[in-house]
């Protein structure tokens, strides 16, 4: 669809027609539009800017045995067990914080307005995120465990913070254009490049590991601050997004939510929401888990490619990139619409997972490196990272044609608890995957 108006003037997704007034509300500079982008890029900002910043938190669980204490950068094949660990752990945590705070925003905290939600789920974000920047300064060398067991904690709840703010924000975007749900889920994957990007800028110039750490940490809550800053400006000024917001509250008959409307939903998504399960699943399983943990085949023989920026660029970068070019390319194609042809892609996706644990994940002591060539697991991560946003994009937009429209709130509430449930119970894998290695 087009952002501009059509030529027979006919409403367009950026302008629509007041029931009320019979005036045409127009998404003005595309604020609306600029702010989903920025409330689907604030969702993720959290797990980004934990997961990317490797080299802070090699340094701060490293091995106090060390020949040097200073090092970040610890010996792949040596890394203690809180480092090899720290991401699938966070993974856990952070996707049974999102299941859990789903359940508490459904059953509870409905009864606030979307606006209280989204501002104290923001703010809570800021916290959070002040009181990790805190931490970065402070030495826990000597209770390192005990800072491992605060950094989770912290996790989960900003984590629970973000998922607040995500039901209500797909709560919202149901009120919303279907283009303005495709801004969102694109806001996710630019998420990720912003925090690799942000990372591989640390590492150019030569940053400390603690310094690093401020940095990913103060970016991310600044970021937030400016979400929070942008909502509440849009709020203000837009006509379009004040009336979107509203006007379901406005309509007097809603549907009722019936064991049979539930289930005639349920049917028409099947091959969707379970082929979304699939994808997520195996995406969360390895990345960033696993992938984390691969480095170059050549690292340690003091080239900054394969020891400072292989990680990076190839597991990070590369991979959110491909991720947002998928989820771009399926708004565009559009093809397959096919429910089922997506289910079966999706199987055929699972093939990726083996492939990229044979890869060179570091430390392992099980399975053997069959793929010992760097080319070979940027293949594999670009593939992966291409499909997971390809195939959950098509199944997100197909569903406006599959379902009416007193069905589709519901059918946005069943994509983001399926979309939850998957990775938190497919997050559990993760650490399994790592110790599988």
């Amino acid at each position: 669809m087009t952002l501009e108006e059509e030529d027979n003037g006919e409403p367009t997704d950026q302008m629509i027609e007041d029931e009320n007034s019979g005036i045409m509300v127009k998404d003005k500079f595309y604020m609306t539009y600029i702010l989903f982008y920025s409330l689907g890029t604030a969702t993720l900002i959290p797990a980004n800017f934990f997961t990317t910043a490797t080299d802070y938190w090699m340094y701060k669980f490293r091995d106090l045995n060390g020949v040097d204490l200073n090092i970040s950068d610890t010996n792949s094949l040596n890394r203690t067990r809180m480092q090899a660990e720290f991401v699938s752990d966070y993974s856990i945590v952070s996707n049974v914080s999102n299941l859990f705070f789903l359940v508490i925003t459904i059953a509870f905290l409905r009864k606030l307005s979307m606006i209280k939600r989204t501002i104290g789920a923001l703010c809570g974000a800021i916290v959070m995120f002040a009181i990790t920047c805190l931490f970065v300064q402070v030495d826990t060398d000597t209770w390192q465990l005990t800072f491992f067991i605060i950094t989770l904690i912290i996790g989960f709840l900003l984590t629970g913070f973000c998922a607040v703010f995500m039901v209500t924000l797909f709560e919202m975007i149901a009120r919303f254009p279907a283009r303005y749900l495709a801004a969102i889920l694109s806001g996710h994957s630019i998420c990720g490049i912003f925090a690799a990007l942000t990372q591989i800028f640390a590492l150019s110039i030569g940053a400390s590991s603690t310094t690093t750490g401020l940095t990913y940490f103060s970016i991310g809550m600044f970021f937030i601050f400016l979400t929070l800053i942008g909502f509440l400006m849009t709020l203000h000024k837009s006509q379009f997004f004040k009336y979107n917001l509203t006007k379901e509250i406005e309509q007097t008959v809603q549907p009722k939510i019936t064991k049979e409307l539930f289930l005639t939903v349920l049917n028409k998504l099947k091959y969707y929401l379970t082929s979304m399960i699939i994808v997520l699943g195996c995406s969360i399983m390895i990345h960033p888990g696993v992938t984390s943990l691969v480095v170059s085949i050549d690292k340690g023989h003091g080239n900054q490619w394969n020891d400072v920026y292989f990680v990076p660029v190839t597991t990070f970068l590369l991979y959110y990139i491909f991720d947002y070019a998928g989820r771009e390319f399926a708004g565009v194609l559009r093809k397959p619409t096919n429910g089922l042809i997506i289910f079966i892609a999706s199987i055929c996706r699972i093939a990726l997972v083996p492939m990229l644990m044979l890869c060179n994940a570091q430390p392992r002591t099980h399975l053997p490196v069959v793929f010992n060539q760097d080319y070979a697991y940027v293949i594999f991560i670009i593939i992966f990272s291409f499909t997971n946003g390809y195939l959950v994009n098509l199944c997100v937009i197909h569903v406006p044609s599959v379902t009416k429209d007193e069905e589709k709130k519901l059918s946005m509430v069943l994509i983001l608890v399926f979309m939850l449930v998957s990775l938190g119970a497919c997050s559990f894998l993760s650490a399994a995957m790592v110790k599988a290695l």
